[in-house]
């Protein structure tokens, strides 16, 4: 293989972890999901607009 191929696995590997960890959570913290909601509604306005700054940034780059 050589180092692309390598690069190309890690990453879906690594991807596949950490969708297999985020699932984990919402599964665990059942007794939290109260706060989790306050967590999410709290930090959805700024990743919008990080959203719309990476889309900025993208439509400078092309």
């Amino acid at each position: 293989m050589d180092e692309d191929s390598l690069k190309k696995a890690f990453k879906i590997i690594f991807g596949l972890f950490l969708i297999a960890v985020g699932i984990s959570t919402y599964a665990t913290w059942g007794r939290w999901w109260p706060e989790l909601v306050v967590l999410i509604k709290g930090s959805l306005g700024i990743v919008v607009a990080m959203a719309g700054l990476l889309f900025v940034f993208i439509g400078f780059s092309e």
